[in-house]
């Protein structure tokens, strides 16, 4: 919505675009969570998600990068020009690069963690196999 009206009333077409990065990278992060709360990510080590944490791991580093460098030159060039805090200030261009780079490192945190914790090549990957108990060791172990 942010996006929306800085784009629409506003005609500030650079921060609405922020805005809309940084509302990809929060729905980014709801989804990603939503998905290991549900349990979803473990039951598949083959699953496309699973699959897709090490690209998810990248666009997540990249958008860091990205953002720190908005939220600095944001910084710079607010500073530089002397501006006050109003609706078309670089002020509100670093805040939203600031914004996009919190969540950018959400995601990077939880692919992260994710990555480790479910992916099928992971060294610290947590085990899928199943062990399957044969009727004759179950009544082994009730003696």
């Amino acid at each position: 919505s942010a996006a929306v009206v800085f784009g629409v009333k506003y005609h500030l077409y650079t921060i609405a675009m922020w805005a809309a990065i940084g509302a990809l990278y929060a729905v980014s992060v709801a989804a990603l969570h939503g998905l290991a709360i549900r349990n979803q990510l473990r039951p598949n080590p083959n699953s496309m998600v699973i699959q897709l944490l090490p690209a998810i791991l990248l666009v997540a580093v990249l958008g860091m990068i990205f953002s720190l460098g908005v939220t600095v030159y944001g910084l710079a060039k607010a500073i530089s020009l002397k501006e006050t805090l109003d609706v078309s200030s670089h002020y509100i261009l670093s805040v939203w690069g600031f914004l996009c780079l919190k969540w950018s490192y959400y995601l990077f945190r939880q692919s992260r963690h994710y990555t480790t914790s479910y992916h099928p090549d992971s060294e610290d990957a947590a085990p899928f196999v199943v062990q399957e108990v044969l009727p004759e060791q179950e009544e082994e172990e009730i003696r």
